[in-house]
């Protein structure tokens, strides 16, 4: 097991690793398993900063579960980026699904490139990611500059029933606020 750190010094080392991962790729040969890493680093911590209604969860120490939803373009590193991890006292647990459900038992959802149908989750407790810049998910990672960003679409956030902190709000390249309830 991982060493229980104070929520703060998380949150702090957490921010500091973002963005320190937000970093360029020195050639185009590395771009791409380095973004993916990277990528796989942002789904391990995002959990950090997302608050799920009580009821997402079938008992107080049901894991997180992190599904790579249709084709998986981690390999090994999403399991490598969440080893050990734990977020609100739960472990991270990752799972590969080829479709997605409201029973499929995710709380975070990566959506790749791949034109998989999320909107049936309108309304359920998931963190939906997507791979597509102006996606349709609650988080969004966008290559900028080759460097992996993320958007936020808090007003989805809001629809799923999810609290996004303002620390990771803070470090989104973009934010579509909530709108008025």
């Amino acid at each position: 097991m991982g060493t229980v750190m104070h929520p703060l010094q998380c949150v702090a080392a957490s921010i500091a690793f973002m963005l320190w991962l937000a970093v360029d790729a020195n050639s185009a040969q590395a771009a791409e398993p380095l973004e993916y890493s990277v990528k796989a680093a942002y789904l391990a911590k995002f959990p950090f900063y997302v608050d799920w209604p009580p009821l997402a969860f079938s008992s107080p120490t049901s894991p997180i579960v992190l599904c790579v939803v249709g084709e998986d373009p981690f390999g090994p590193l999403l399991e490598e980026a969440t080893h050990d991890q734990q977020s609100q006292w739960r472990p991270l647990v990752v799972r590969r699904i080829k479709t997605l459900s409201r029973d499929s038992g995710c709380h975070v959802a990566y959506v790749g490139a791949d034109s998989v149908r999320f909107d049936l989750l309108k309304g359920s407790p998931v963190l939906v990611v997507t791979d597509t810049q102006g996606g349709n998910g609650v988080i969004n990672f966008v290559l900028r500059d080759n460097r992996v960003r993320f958007t936020v679409d808090d007003d989805t956030a809001a629809q799923h029933g999810l609290g996004i902190s303002s620390k990771l709000l803070n470090v989104a390249l973009a934010v579509k606020p909530r709108g008025p309830r």
